[in-house]
């Protein structure tokens, strides 16, 4: 066929056609990672910061450091400033560039020959543009395969997110009772003071011995290095905490404004709590979206026993006269037919089913364990509280009352002041692990339990 169009001309018409310019914008991703985070751990999603609005945190985060911080004060400045959890959400960006380009097609490819006659003629120039036809029919489960991928990324990320949300909360609850424990010693340590000089003062009367001055001061200077074991303690528990708000400040610049209590008993049937762990937890979707991608990934597979399929337009010129006319090479299939790979993925989605279902059984234990630890830790923080502690309290102050009357010996009343010091210590300890045990509880549904219960009514 003759052709009066210049060659180039041709091939750069067909190279407009086939190019394309892609961009990659994750910030919906971002939302969606953020949205899913702020429902799993009743947060505000907005104070989540991804890459791109890292640099206006700073005054936020400033603003709730000022005048002590609050628990709630706490997650938002874990979550606006936690280097982690934004090194976490450039997965997001590169899962979106991923999709993207799965998107794209290959490259065309342009080829030349010049051919020189022996002897007399005319030189020949053959020109070939060509580019791979099958992509148009890898393309949509290439691209469904990676749009999975990244909705597994999404929800791995908030899951992070609302694990840092727990973490958050647990090194508060940790840091609060830390500073409860140094407070009962510094109570304790007045306490045996107190009884140190009542018994200097019995012994000056001559009604007690000097092994019992011993004793008490004995009690006195053990006490003094309890408070000073307490104090560590708190410094310990207020530095993590610090590092999960990603502050580079010492201890002792945060000051916690809220007290620690035993939550309240919601009373939600463990039942509703395992069904809506199924549902809600993040890390469970992403398994779920992980089987959903494999089996995208296998149909993807089985198409790729056919990889080449090319086609385009080729021209010879000669002479001065043009010659133009389609192309095409396909590739025979009779050695690879991708076989292995497709065994492979199956192998994988079977792999992915067997972590799913452990990780949903181990999910469902984690709800029952942390269940059972709220309601034993509930009833025994209550007792403390409300019994065991103020009997404590009362019989010490009988037992001095009789010592200072010459009604009962040294023993008692130093036996009524150990048990009274170590029910302050279990009563701290067991009002800690009530509150841990509520996050760890929620942690493990994947929701707050006030939003369950709003849902449920309690029992």
């Amino acid at each position: 066929m003759r052709h009066h169009r210049p060659v180039f001309a041709l091939l750069s018409t067909a190279l407009l056609v086939v190019t394309g310019c892609a961009s990659v914008r994750p910030t919906a991703d971002y939302d969606r990672a953020s949205d899913h985070a702020a429902k799993a751990a009743a947060t505000d999603g907005r104070l989540i910061v991804v890459p791109p609005e890292e640099p206006h945190a700073q005054e936020q985060i400033a603003s709730r450091l000022a005048g002590g911080v609050s628990a709630d004060e706490a997650v938002e400045i874990a979550l606006l400033n936690n280097r982690d959890l934004q090194a976490a959400f450039f997965g997001i960006g590169i899962s979106r560039a991923e999709v993207v380009q799965s998107g794209l097609l290959s490259n065309p490819s342009i080829g030349a020959a010049l051919r020189f006659p022996n002897g007399d003629g005319d030189t020949t120039l053959e020109a070939r543009l060509a580019w791979n036809l099958i992509d148009l029919w890898h393309r949509p489960a290439r691209k469904r395969v990676q749009e999975q991928r990244l909705e597994r990324t999404v929800l791995e990320v908030a899951h992070r997110s609302a694990q840092l949300v727990a973490s958050t909360k647990a090194a508060y609850v940790a840091a609060v009772a830390a500073t409860g424990a140094r407070l009962v010693e510094e109570e304790n340590l007045v306490s045996t003071g107190e009884f140190l000089e009542l018994t200097l003062a019995r012994q000056e009367a001559g009604a007690a011995t000097e092994a019992e001055a011993n004793a008490a001061r004995a009690e006195h200077v053990e006490q003094e290095v309890r408070l000073r074991s307490a104090s560590l303690h708190e410094f310990e528990k207020k530095l993590r905490l610090a590092t999960l708000l990603g502050l580079e400040v010492g201890p002792e610049a945060l000051s916690l404004t809220t007290p620690l209590a035993p939550p309240p008993d919601t009373g939600v049937d463990l039942e509703v709590l395992i069904a809506s762990a199924t549902r809600h937890r993040l890390d469970l979707r992403a398994a779920r979206e992980n089987m959903q991608a494999i089996e995208s990934e296998i149909s993807l597979e089985k198409r790729l026993f056919l990889r080449e399929l090319r086609g385009g337009v080729e021209l010879e010129s000669r002479g001065g006269e043009h010659e133009i006319g389609p192309g095409l090479d396909m590739e025979l299939p009779l050695f690879d037919r991708n076989g292995a790979q497709v065994a492979r993925a199956e192998l994988r989605h079977q792999q992915a089913q067997t972590t799913l279902d452990a990780l949903t059984v181990e999910t469902h234990q984690q709800v029952r364990a942390a269940h059972q630890r709220l309601i034993s830790t509930l009833e025994t923080a209550r007792a403390y509280r409300d019994n065991i502690t103020p009997l404590r309290e009362s019989s010490l102050e009988l037992a001095r009352e009789a010592f200072r009357a010459g009604k009962t010996g040294f023993l008692s009343v130093l036996e009524a002041q150990k048990r009274l010091l170590a029910a302050r210590r279990d009563a701290n300890e067991w009002a800690e692990a009530s509150a841990l045990m509520l996050i760890e509880l929620e942690a493990a549904c994947g929701r707050p339990l006030r939003e369950l219960v709003e849902e449920t009514g309690p029992r």
